[in-house]
C-alpha cells in the first residue's frame, strides 16, 4: 500500500511539473521580451499620419540596448490575417485602413502572439522629411532600381503638385522635398535624399517581397543615419570605459550617470522622430527609446563598427516568396499561423 501511495505521489508531482513547464516557458519569454524596446512602424501613402491607405511599411522595430542590437521585422502587406468581423481573411493593412494605428497594433498582436503597445505612424511626406533631417541615407541600388526610382519620384512630384494646385499643400513643401529628386548615380553606397529614399523603399516593379526588402533597407539606413547623427554630436562613455580624452567638440555624456540636461540634449537629437509621427508614447517611454538608441550608438562606436552591423532585418511571413493564394477573388498569402508566431518571436527577441 505504501509503495502504491508513493508511486501515486511521484506521478502527481511529475504531472504537476509538466503542467507548469509551459507557464515557466511563457514567463521566461515575457521576461526576455521585457528587455527589448519594441514598437510598430507604419507608413501611410496618403496625406494623413493616422488614417487612409497604409503604405508598404508595416514593421516591428525592437532594440536591446544592453546587447546593442536592433531587429527590424517587416511584414508584406499582401499577408492574409484573421480579422474579427470579417467572414474571410483580410489583408494585413485592412485594420489600419479601417481605424488607424491603434487597430493595426491590436490586430497585429492578436495574429502573431505579441504584446506590442506602441506605434509610430507617418505619411510618406513626413517620412521623407525625417530622412532628410538626418542627412539622407546610403543604400546599394542597381541600374534597374535607379531607373524605376526616377519614374516613381516623378509621379510623386506630379501628385504633390496637384495637391498644391488644390490648396492642400504649399509650394515650399514641394520645393523642399522634390529638389534634385532625379538620381543619376547607382551602385553600392548610393546616397538618397528623403523623397528618393521613400520611392526606393516602395518600388514594387519586380515583386512585393523585393519591395519589402528595399523598405527594410531604407528603415535600417535611417537608424544608421540617426545613430551617426548622435555620434557626431555626443561623445558617449560609461564608468567602465572612462571619459574620452578628446571629444572633438562633442558633448561628453556618461551613460551610467546621465543628468537631466544630458538627457534633454539627447532627446533633442531624436526629437524629429516623434515630432513628425503620430504616436502613443508618453515621455517616459520616449526616454527609454532615446536611451536605448544612444546605448546602441555607443556600442557601435566602442566596437569601432557601424550601427548597420548591429541591425538584423527579415521579411515575413514565411510564405512571402510562395505563389499567391486566392481569397474571395483577392490575391495574397494564406499563412501557417503557429509557425509564423514562432518565427516572429524567435527573430524579434533572440540575442543570436
Amino acid at each position: 500500500m505504501k509503495k502504491i501511495t508513493s508511486t501515486i505521489i511521484k506521478l502527481t508531482a511529475l504531472l504537476l511539473l509538466l503542467s507548469l513547464l509551459p507557464l515557466a516557458a511563457t514567463a521566461e519569454a515575457k521576461e526576455e521580451e521585457a528587455h527589448w524596446e519594441s514598437f510598430l512602424l507604419i507608413c501611410n501613402e496618403g496625406m494623413n499620419n493616422d488614417k487612409g491607405n497604409a503604405g508598404n511599411t508595416l514593421m516591428v522595430a525592437a532594440m536591446e540596448p544592453n546587447l546593442g542590437k536592433i531587429h527590424l521585422m517587416m511584414f508584406t502587406w499582401d499577408t492574409f490575417i484573421d480579422y474579427e468581423g470579417y467572414d474571410v481573411p483580410q489583408k494585413l493593412d485592412m485594420p489600419y485602413r479601417n481605424n488607424g494605428p491603434e487597430e493595426a497594433v491590436r490586430v497585429f498582436n492578436e495574429n502573431f502572439g505579441l504584446n506590442i503597445n506602441h506605434y509610430l505612424s507617418l505619411n510618406y511626406l513626413n517620412l521623407a522629411s525625417l530622412i532628410d533631417e538626418y542627412g539622407g541615407i546610403n543604400v546599394d541600388i542597381t541600374r534597374a532600381e535607379r531607373n524605376a526610382l526616377n519614374g516613381m519620384v516623378a509621379s510623386k512630384k506630379i501628385r504633390l503638385q496637384e495637391q498644391v494646385a488644390s490648396g492642400e499643400l504649399g509650394q515650399t513643401v514641394i520645393d523642399m522635398l522634390a529638389q534634385e529628386y532625379y538620381l543619376n548615380d547607382f551602385g553600392p553606397n548610393t546616397h538618397l535624399n528623403g523623397l528618393q529614399a521613400v520611392g526606393f523603399g516602395w518600388l514594387q516593379y519586380d515583386s512585393v517581397y523585393n519591395c519589402c526588402e528595399r523598405d527594410s533597407e531604407v528603415v535600417a539606413a535611417l537608424f544608421h543615419s540617426a545613430g551617426s547623427f548622435i555620434a557626431d554630436k555626443v561623445a558617449l562613455y560609461t564608468n567602465e570605459s572612462g571619459e574620452p580624452k578628446d571629444t572633438y567638440g562633442r558633448r561628453a555624456i556618461n551613460m551610467d550617470d546621465i543628468s537631466e540636461e544630458d538627457y534633454k540634449f539627447l532627446r533633442q537629437q531624436i526629437a524629429p522622430i516623434f515630432n513628425m509621427s503620430v504616436n502613443n508614447m508618453e515621455e517616459e517611454e520616449i526616454r527609454s527609446i532615446t536611451l536605448a538608441l544612444a546605448r546602441i550608438a555607443y556600442q557601435a562606436e566602442r566596437e569601432g563598427t557601424s550601427i548597420f552591423d548591429l541591425i538584423k532585418s527579415t521579411v515575413l511571413p514565411l510564405e512571402a516568396t510562395k505563389p499567391y493564394d486566392m481569397v474571395a477573388g483577392t490575391k495574397g498569402h494564406l499563412i501557417d499561423k503557429e509557425a509564423n508566431i514562432a518565427a516572429v518571436k524567435e527573430f524579434l527577441y533572440s540575442d543570436k
